[in-house]
């Protein structure tokens, strides 16, 4: 009996272990790689407030919701991809992950190039149509135009990159994109400072920084790959059907997202000041490090979470989503708490009006706090597309973000002021915690069928 409970802890400890391994080499990475492009993110602001004008701060934010609808768009193939293949991997399906594949690469090739079209011919009346006007329109105008030049190059990257990881090369991955962020940054802020280009010099440096990426995962699937192989491309309509019925979950979180800021942006010109406005914008650009410590990580473990549901590994798979969403919890906790007594200097360097900093100092306590309670729906959300099971992301993703955050949040603003933002997502997301946890408890992972 001793022996078998020795053996029983010893087994449960080397799984332990091994969850923590599997987190340390996919998710780690994946976190401080968002967590640090947000903080140049953040220095992207930093220089556009600087050395172009607090406009140029508030015309990026109001471009904002269609880069959304371009991200969400790219999800259809990116995010459905990445989990197929895992799944394949999974399934020793190798020779049909490669050729689906390069399929799926061209498709979003073309894609990308479609969707820069419009904004290269019409960006006034797109930034017009999100609520550009004046200077605002004229910013928004000229950004959106060159901006738009990195839809196919990024969209083509992003797609390789998430190869790149399912080939099991975090390292790889993790290193590109932090030159790429690097490089981005030093474009900026060479753009902009140096030769004097303005919100232009800002676009092209994503243009310049997206090529370098695409040319680097280009580089690694012709020399350095180990199990996906670039070959004829496969364009089985079925499969991609499939896959892009695997991406419409996050298809459906990054449209519902766009529309979300919509009205959130439209609640805030309607009952609260301009300062209000720059102070959310401000605040804004802190709260994305939350958002990137919270989705890093499903990212990251993604070709963990598809290989575990291909090899029907139910109890390590839950096991590692536990895990996951423990670990992330503290963290944001801790960095949250630790960013309150910085809060007023960092906000100075974005807003200059006493008022705006009041309302950027109330916003990131009541805000800060609130997103604290998003980490497991939007972990859950990454989780069921990672194992083929869409529906079920595409459900919490409405849910939160079309169902319940518009109406609550813009009811709330009206009603409360500047409180209402963290008031409505609050509510929101304690009520998607009870739907999560009720639903998973019902559906356990052993129960749920997924298909080739």
């Amino acid at each position: 009996m001793t022996n078998r409970k020795s053996e029983h802890m010893t087994n449960q400890t080397k799984q332990e272990t091994t969850i923590q391994d599997q987190y340390k080499k996919y998710a780690r990475p994946m976190i401080i790689r968002s967590v640090f492009q947000s903080i140049m993110h953040m220095a992207d602001k930093l220089i556009a407030a600087l050395f172009i004008g607090e406009s140029a701060l508030v015309a990026t934010t109001l471009v904002s919701p269609l880069m959304f609808f371009v991200a969400a768009l790219s999800t259809f193939f990116i995010s459905g991809l990445a989990a197929y293949v895992g799944l394949l991997i999974g399934r020793n399906k190798v020779d049909k992950a490669n050729h689906i594949s390069s399929g799926i690469l061209l498709i979003m090739a073309v894609l990308g190039t479609l969707l820069a079209i419009p904004c290269i011919l019409f960006p006034e009346a797109l930034s017009a149509f999100l609520g550009a006007r004046g200077t605002f329109l004229t910013l928004s105008t000229d950004y959106l135009f060159i901006f738009a030049f990195s839809f196919p190059l990024m969209l083509v990257g992003k797609g390789l990159d998430a190869l790149i990881l399912n080939d099991g090369s975090p390292e790889f991955s993790f290193r590109i994109n932090m030159i790429t962020t690097l490089m981005n940054i030093g474009l900026n802020a060479f753009a902009v400072i140096v030769l004097g280009w303005g919100i232009q010099g800002l676009a092209l440096a994503t243009v310049i920084s997206s090529a370098y990426q695409l040319l680097c995962g280009l580089y690694y699937f012709a020399f350095r790959s180990k199990v996906i192989h670039l070959k004829s491309p496969s364009f089985h309509i079925p499969t991609v059907i499939r896959i892009a019925f695997n991406g419409f979950s996050d298809f459906v979180m990054m449209i519902v997202e766009a529309v979300m800021v919509f009205v959130i942006n439209k609640a805030f010109v309607t009952y609260l000041t301009p300062a209000h406005f720059e102070a959310y914008a401000a605040v804004s650009i802190f709260m994305v490090i939350f958002y990137s410590l919270y989705m890093g990580a499903p990212m990251g473990l993604q070709p963990m979470f598809s290989q575990m549901m291909g090899r029907k590994d139910f109890q390590q798979l839950l096991d590692l989503l536990k895990f996951s969403v423990k670990r992330t919890q503290t963290i944001g906790a801790v960095a949250y708490v630790l960013l309150i007594p910085l809060m007023p200097h960092l906000l100075k360097l974005f807003v200059d009006s006493p008022q705006a900093l009041g309302y950027g100092q109330t916003l990131y306590v009541t805000m800060g706090a609130a997103t604290l309670l998003i980490n497991l729906p939007l972990q859950a959300s990454i989780f069921y597309t990672a194992i083929n099971r869409p529906l079920e992301s595409a459900g919490i993703s409405v849910i939160r973000t079309l169902v319940l955050v518009p109406p609550l949040v813009y009811t709330f603003i009206a009603t409360t002021g500047i409180w209402g933002l963290a008031l409505g997502n609050a509510l929101t997301d304690m009520i998607m915690i009870g739907l999560v946890l009720a639903w998973m408890a019902k559906h356990p992972l052993g129960s749920l069928q997924v298909a080739d």
